[in-house]
This record gives structure tokens, C-alpha cells and sequence, in this order.
């Protein structure tokens, strides 16, 4: 009789543990509020893949110039998210809504390029990259870097 106790005991504990077990894990399931996938606002912006900041170069100057959350594309029609890029030498950038004229010093890649190779002097410049609209409108800040470094 002990014997049949102790086996319905533990047969009864084990049963209330696997209930207790799944009703604890149905609860916690219950509990749990659904994900909320969050959608990042896409990052703009522009960088240089070459020159690093802070290179020693030679004449003519490579440079490659990238771009995200954007696309590129000739001057020519405004459309929102689209542009091209500019560098600009010995400044950081453009303010907002200024169209980039063409110079020396304001270079224009209105054909969508994304390098280039500058004749540049010996000496120590800052190279900034805007990115502009299809009539050299400027994005501003928003849209610039720049980068310093030494012409040997």
C-alpha cells in the first residue's frame, strides 16, 4: 500500500510539475507583447572612399566619393533623393539651398561620376564632397564631409 501511495505521489507531483510547467510557459507566452519592427529612417550622407583623412598624397590626387541614401544621377531634373556630387577645395561645405557655382575651387561632377583625378600643388588642403541637386542646389551640412590632407 506505501508502496502504491508513493507511486501515485510521485505520479501526482510529476503530473502538477508538467502542469504547472506549461501553464507557466503559457502565461509567459501570453504575456509577451507582439515585436515592433522599428524601420530606421534611412542614413544620408556622403564620404570619401579615397583619400583617408589625413593621407600624404602625389599629384594628380585619386579620389573616390560614395553616397547613401541617395542616388546619383546627371544634372539636370530636380527629383527628391537624387543628385550629384561637387568637391570643394580648401572649404567644408556649402550652405543649404545655394546653388555650387562652377570654379578652380567648386569642382562639379554634374555627369554622375563618382572619382576623379585633381591637379593639386604641393601643400596641405581641405577637400570637402557636397552632394547637390540636379541644379547644383546644395543639401547642406546634411550632405557634406570633408577630409584634410598633404600634397607632396
Amino acid at each position: 500500500m506505501k508502496k502504491v501511495l508513493l507511486t501515485l505521489l510521485a505520479g501526482t507531483f510529476l503530473f502538477a510539475s508538467c502542469g504547472s510547467k506549461k501553464s507557466t510557459q503559457e502565461s509567459a507566452m501570453k504575456e509577451e507583447k507582439p515585436a515592433v519592427e522599428k524601420v530606421a529612417k534611412e542614413e544620408k550622407g556622403v564620404f570619401f572612399k579615397h583619400p583617408a583623412n589625413g593621407a600624404t598624397v602625389a599629384s594628380p590626387v585619386f579620389i573616390e566619393m560614395g553616397v547613401k541614401g541617395m542616388q546619383i544621377e546627371p544634372a539636370g531634373q530636380v527629383k527628391e533623393g537624387f543628385g550629384h556630387h561637387h568637391i570643394l577645395i580648401n572649404q567644408t561645405g556649402w550652405p543649404k539651398g545655394q546653388v555650387i557655382p562652377a570654379s578652380d575651387s567648386t569642382i562639379h561632377f554634374g555627369k554622375g561620376q563618382t572619382d576623379a583625378s585633381l591637379e593639386l600643388e604641393a601643400g596641405e588642403y581641405t577637400i570637402a564632397l557636397q552632394f547637390a541637386d540636379g541644379v547644383h542646389s546644395s543639401y547642406g551640412e546634411e550632405m557634406a564631409t570633408s577630409i584634410k590632407i598633404t600634397v607632396e
